[in-house]
């Protein structure tokens, strides 16, 4: 039985990306680095080396440097109990979900082997990737970011924009200079006041004195 190697995966993930995607080392995370912005795709797999692989999607995120910015500043002094937070995290995700024409199911539970398997789901792939390149396109501004937010429910934000969903958007709206920034920000400061776990409000009261600060 031939065998199937990380390197064998690397090499059919780097097909499908754009050339002017980066991989970071040894991963199958690739990144393009824009003035303000830092555009991410992640692929979602399973490994059985030295046998095969299966790859049931890739992540598609962005990091916007002003938004992560604030929020490492703040979360650097006044962290959230229990809340890992990483340097330059994601802004907002999800632009690998619900792409026409992709079955997600299927693709999850087809192993790559060898060139003929990958061929088999590398045109799903292409498509998962033609998606995320919209969605770099559709939200290259925050107007857009915060327009699409305000049209989802509330379990569906956290999706989009990444957690603590309400830091970044209290910083998104303050940004745009949203009209509702301060009650949004001060019901947000209130409620995790309220919390028997005191770190929350402390963040985001913290958060809230910076932002109206700028």
């Amino acid at each position: 039985m031939a065998t199937y190697n990380k390197k064998d995966f690397l090499r059919h993930a780097d097909s499908v990306i754009p050339p002017d995607f980066k991989r970071q080392g040894n991963e199958a995370y690739y990144t393009k680095r824009e003035t303000d912005r830092e555009l991410r795709f992640y692929f979602g797999e399973d490994v059985y080396y030295p046998h095969s692989v299966t790859i049931d999607g890739l992540s598609v995120n962005v990091s916007i440097d002003i938004v992560e910015n604030v929020l490492d500043e703040v979360f650097e002094q006044y962290p959230i109990a229990g809340y890992g937070s990483g340097k330059n995290g994601d802004t907002i995700g999800g632009g690998g979900y619900n792409i026409p024409g992709v079955d997600y199911q299927s693709l999850g539970r087809h192993n790559v082997e060898d060139d003929a398997s990958f061929a088999i789901i590398k045109p799903q792939l292409e498509l998962i990737v033609q998606g995320g390149l919209q969605f770099f396109e559709d939200y290259k501004s925050l107007q857009a970011i915060h327009d699409h937010v305000a049209t989802l429910p509330i379990r569906k934000m956290g999706t989009f924009l990444r957690q603590p969903m309400p830091a970044r958007r209290m910083i998104v709206k303050k940004l745009i200079d949203a009209p509702d920034y301060q009650d949004y920000a001060q019901y947000v400061v209130d409620y995790n006041l309220a919390k028997e776990e005191p770190s929350p409000g402390i963040f985001f009261k913290a958060l809230k004195d910076k932002l109206d600060g700028m």
